[in-house]
């Protein structure tokens, strides 16, 4: 059997094929009505509650914090979190919290466990976010097949089920709880071609419960005059409400104000949301993402109208305010498709772990993955005075791709090589400096060639490799990623995992 796990800002759902082929939700073991996980923690001593347990525990532990949207620290080697002892968890740390629970579900529901496993990051993520989601999958013990991008995950499992789209450009549009992805995809046959990638860091349901969360803290601040409290428990309070008042407002069959009392400790307030100013702000980041759909299709020389069908995908997508606004922007010739846009990138993480199991059933179509660098990829020779990117790699080209650059080293002039490896979409904006390739001392050797080696592999990740252009031996170097306060170590870190009980198991 194959599990594909949708490892989310918001929510983690979980999927695996029934005995036809069929894409199945995974349950959760405690709750068989529930298939989506929240991908919330808690933290106590030496317990932990992931999903719908921290969700249902937060009120009987008002001193403790809900940790959530954990995902959009992943790459930063920043801890999100700090035990009673004080101990940093990182966000792969708290990530393996869910990832650990959802295995636990695969496994109470699959009598014979799984062999293949495949987790799903955005396609914006860069190299170092990318490991971090392996390194999460490692410390919860789970082997992976492969990574695959939500929005590949989604178009893999919208494929599946429909047989003529065949030589359509098709725009998976990603709008989840703390991201925004798009991607462009052909498909002929078996296999599916990304042909460009694009979207938005920090952008989604998160961004459209802060509007209704202002809203909360001002009529509070109003009513009492007093600064609006910041005790955990407030805190955890207000972002439910926060979330169930966006919904409402999202679900709006006809737009209307809202007013509800909220108790907040032991004082009670009214507090009103006005529909029209809600809109208005949560258009204003509809429009963030048709500004990447837009870029995205300049890149190639294109117009939205070439798009022939635009699938909406990812929790935000479910709102009314998104669907609206697309569908304003559909010609007659276009299609507008709301497809499960919570189940979908889990479904199709499922069939793409399946593509690695040579037991799969017969009834699985085989798939042949094609698809393109997100980022442009570059080196900076930092102890040099040309501060000048050389581009290896360009954006949006086939993968998997490699390519090289030769310096011209003097040893007696430097002790070590610092080369700053970056990814970039315009290098004056969005600049990511992954880390710093450190070779050397060369001891006494003359002027040669250092040959530098960059890989993009086929799920997003990057290798490198260093060598003497000259002979042709390989040269030993150290990466280094950016400096933090914190020092990541996996096997401490793993070592808060083995000493707590997750969920009442171990």
């Amino acid at each position: 059997m194959v599990l594909g796990i949708d490892l989310g800002t918001s929510n983690t759902v979980a999927a695996t094929l029934s005995r036809d082929g069929s894409p199945v939700l995974i349950p959760d073991a405690n709750n068989k009505d529930q298939q989506i996980t929240p991908s919330i923690a808690i933290i106590e001593g030496n317990r932990a509650y992931a999903g719908g347990f921290a969700e249902s525990l937060y009120e009987s532990l008002p001193d403790k914090q809900i940790i959530s949207y954990f995902k959009r620290s992943f790459g930063t080697q920043d801890p999100v979190y700090f035990d009673d002892d004080n101990n940093a968890w990182f966000s792969e740390t708290v990530a393996s919290l869910i990832i650990r629970k959802v295995k636990n579900d695969a496994e109470l529901y699959l009598p014979d466990g799984f062999k293949q496993a495949v987790i799903t990051v955005p396609a914006h993520y860069n190299d170092v976010q990318r490991k971090s989601v392996i390194e999460a999958a490692r410390l919860a013990e789970l082997e992976l097949s492969a990574i695959v991008e939500e929005p590949v995950a989604a178009a893999l499992f919208y494929g599946s089920s429909n047989k003529k789209i065949d030589e359509e450009i098709i725009l998976i549009y990603d709008f989840g709880g703390g991201t925004f992805d798009l991607t462009l995809i052909t498909k002929s046959g078996t296999q599916l071609n990304v042909i460009a990638k694009d979207g938005v860091n920090k952008l989604g349901g998160k961004e459209f419960d802060e509007i209704v969360q202002e809203t909360i803290r001002a009529d509070y601040e109003k009513a009492f005059g007093v600064p609006f409290p910041s005790d955990k428990l407030t805190n955890n309070r207000v972002q439910k409400i926060a979330e169930n008042i966006k919904i409402e407002l999202n679900d709006a069959a006809t737009p209307a104000n809202i007013s509800k009392w909220i108790m907040i400790g032991r004082d009670a307030f009214e507090s009103t949301f006005y529909y029209d100013g809600y809109a208005a702000r949560a258009t204003q980041l509809i429009t963030k993402t048709e500004q990447a759909v837009n870029r995205c299709l300049r890149s190639l020389g294109m117009q939205f109208t070439d798009v022939n069908k635009l699938v909406l995908i990812g929790g935000t997508s479910s709102s009314k305010l998104v669907y609206n606004f697309w569908k304003q922007k559909i010609a007659p010739h276009q299609e507008l498709i709301y497809h499960q846009p919570l189940s979908s990138v889990a479904k199709g993480a499922a069939l793409y772990a399946a593509s690695f199991s040579s037991g799969s059933s017969s009834l699985v179509t085989p798939i042949e993955l094609r698809s393109v660098s997100t980022y442009n990829i570059g080196l900076l020779l930092s102890n040099s005075n040309r501060q000048q990117i050389d581009l290896l790699i360009h954006r949006n080209i086939p993968l998997p791709v490699s390519s090289k650059k030769v310096y011209r080293i003097n040893p007696s002039k430097i002790d070590f090589v610092l080369i700053e490896l970056c990814q970039f979409w315009d290098p004056q904006e969005d600049l990511h400096k992954l880390g710093t390739i450190k070779a050397g001392p060369f001891g006494p050797v003359s002027e040669f060639l250092l040959e530098v080696n960059v890989e993009n592999r086929l799920n997003g990740t990057i290798g490198i490799k260093l060598k003497n252009a000259e002979n042709g031996r390989d040269i030993k170097f150290e990466f280094i990623r950016k400096e933090s306060g914190y020092k990541y170590d996996f096997l401490q870190q793993k070592s808060l995992l083995d000493n707590i009980y997750l969920n009442n198991y171990l």
